[in-house]
């Protein structure tokens, strides 16, 4: 959570600093605004104070704005977030778990937001990484087994799957490769454990339409599943030669 909300909620940013600091963290770009001024106009490095005398945030201003380094930290002291301003405007940001594993990263670029998150199991592993610009996912999203190992990997554009994903199964094979156009599949090959081609799908308006074909192991067409709607219509088992 992002400096201003966690603080905000709990009472804890003195109201001179909301106006100052609260609107360029809400939007991420927005320049700050004053009807009057928050802050003197040149300030060296001043600190803020938990209750048990921990440093809750350290800030620098210039000209009545945030300017450089504004720090938190959690009242057991470990660093929480680092937030970066250009005379009061937001330029970048990082937060971080009490173990100081990177949770989210923002940079802004040309007045563009871009957003790295990252999320961990219960227990510290890396789960996912993914890429936003301007609070939409785009770009890839990766995702790891509690081990370590690849998952999946999908592509975003405009909140939407874009282009390919592709599953993996946790003894490292190929289980699934997809392709999405505008947030809906166009076509997917599902594999075995072993690795081999088991299934070859088709899809219509993004739902499974017409023939799937089926292979065994050894790559021969075994049957063809009949799709109507996401809906299968029946199967048929191929033996000698194809039925049409």
């Amino acid at each position: 959570m992002m400096l201003c909300f966690s603080l905000a909620k709990q009472g804890e940013i003195p109201m001179r600093f909301m106006k100052v600091l609260l609107f360029p963290l809400l939007l991420g770009i927005a320049p700050v605004a004053y009807s009057e001024p928050t802050l003197p106009a040149v300030g060296y490095p001043e600190k803020e104070y938990y209750e048990n005398g921990v440093v809750h945030f350290e800030y620098s201003y210039l000209n009545e704005k945030f300017h450089g380094q504004v720090r938190e930290f959690y009242e057991t002291g470990e660093k929480k977030g680092e937030f970066n301003f250009k005379e009061g405007n937001l330029v970048s940001s990082k937060e971080f778990l009490k173990d100081g594993k990177l949770e989210r990263e923002i940079k802004i670029v040309g007045g563009n937001r871009q957003e790295t998150q990252i999320q961990y199991y219960q227990t510290g592993e890396k789960l996912r990484e993914r890429t936003l610009l301007n609070n939409k996912l785009n770009g890839q999203e990766t995702e790891y087994y509690q081990n370590g190992q690849l998952k999946a990997t999908r592509s975003y554009r405009n909140d939407k799957r874009d282009g390919y994903a592709k599953g993996y199964h946790n003894n490292g094979k190929l289980q699934g490769d997809w392709e999405f156009v505008d947030g809906e599949p166009v076509s997917a090959l599902i594999y075995y454990r072993s690795g081999e081609l088991w299934m070859k799908h088709h899809f219509e308006n993004g739902k499974l339409n017409g023939i799937t074909e089926e292979y065994d192991k050894d790559g021969k067409l075994v049957a063809e599943r009949y799709y109507e709607d996401d809906r299968l219509v029946k199967r048929q088992r191929v033996t000698g030669f194809r039925l049409w």
